[in-house]
């Protein structure tokens, strides 16, 4: 078994979990945010829906310039709706799945780096990017939008056990 063969148990578990959260968003609910410097629900789906499609930026590309001088900067994607948003995930999530069953051991060690305006502001190997900016950040995002939906009073699943919705109230 490779390392992206071990890995894929996880990212299944973290991806059906964000996209059980991800399909709670009621639609009438995308502009909202919890406070004036945060990131709308929208944002948030968004952004969601779009780190798994960094597996293959990862493992198919030495870097990403997020603001390149002579080229337009990295936009996140900009769905307008829950279902919009659920099929860009879904998109990604099966890209960055069969990348992490393919993906060869060697590959994961080599480095990645992430670029603004051509200067290097981080380098990693590989595997630490999909561990770091796939998974875990992912979780982070996810536990955000969790507490949007759970002040607009939407149920919010359990992930790891059941949540406070499916016992009722502690």
């Amino acid at each position: 078994m490779t390392i992206g063969q071990a890995m894929i148990p996880e990212f299944d578990m973290e991806m059906a979990n964000t996209r059980r959260v991800l399909e709670r968003i009621p639609d009438d609910k995308w502009d909202w945010k919890i406070h004036p410097r945060s990131n709308t629900i929208g944002w948030v789906a968004n952004h969601l829906a779009d780190i798994p499609g960094w597996v293959e930026m990862t493992l198919c590309h030495d870097s990403l310039d997020v603001e390149p001088v002579a080229g337009q900067p990295y936009r996140s994607p900009s769905e307008s709706s829950t279902a919009g948003v659920l099929s860009l995930f879904d998109k990604n999530v099966a890209e960055g799945r069969q990348l992490l069953e393919t993906v060869e051991d060697e590959k994961l060690v080599e480095p990645w780096s992430l670029l603004k305006q051509g200067q290097v502001m981080m380098t990693f190997p590989r595997l630490v990017v999909l561990r770091t900016w796939v998974l875990n950040h992912t979780i982070h995002h996810r536990a955000h939008l969790c507490v949007y939906l759970r002040v607009n009073e939407v149920p919010v699943p359990g992930l790891y056990g059941p949540s406070g919705d499916d016992t009722g109230p502690a």
